[in-house]
């Protein structure tokens, strides 16, 4: 079997990562002197993941909207929508079956020695209200840039689905 030279460049990246783990490790005199030089290694990965999260705006914009502008008519885009929902609903309702069956034959936490915090004891954290009027009003995007830049995925959609539609209708004068 033939690999693929992504893939081979992928595990002598793993290969490499391990292994300079380990001399970072090995060389570190002290646990704080290991913590200090993951430190410098957390750049690296903050940038990765910022240069991830920048594609992934772009990738699903261009994704739906080529994807809905390439079915053309509005019966086969309802047609997979249709089917897009009916399987989501399907594997929906199958986990959430299975969740609970789980929970009632293995009971976790049923023994658990600790205690709970008081229900009435905060987080700390900003909680609001669950409202339609705000949902609702949170899926249109106030801009496409904005939306882009907060990493809105679901506002992403919505513009996109608005967008290849409309390149859809214009038909062949879109293909450009």
């Amino acid at each position: 079997m033939k690999a693929n030279k992504s893939s081979l460049l992928i595990f002598a990246a793993l290969i490499l990562g391990i292994l300079v783990g380990y001399v970072c490790n090995q060389a570190a005199p002290t646990p704080e002197a290991a913590k200090e030089i993951a430190g410098y290694f957390g750049i690296i990965t903050d940038i990765f993941l910022r240069l991830i999260k920048m594609i992934i705006a772009p990738l699903v914009f261009a994704t739906l909207v080529g994807g809905i502008a390439h079915m053309g008519s509005g019966a086969k885009l309802g047609r997979i929508f249709a089917k897009t929902m009916g399987w989501f609903v399907s594997a929906s309702f199958i986990s959430l079956l299975l969740g609970l069956v789980m929970v009632n034959l293995l009971q976790p936490g049923a023994n658990f020695p600790g205690t709970l915090p008081d229900k009435a004891q905060s987080t700390g954290l900003p909680v609001s209200a669950f409202s339609i009027e705000k949902f609702l009003t949170h899926l249109i995007p106030t801009s496409i840039a904005d939306a882009m830049a907060q990493n809105e995925i679901l506002q992403i959609v919505v513009f996109s689905l608005f967008f290849g539609l409309a390149a859809a209708a214009l038909g062949d004068a879109a293909k450009p």
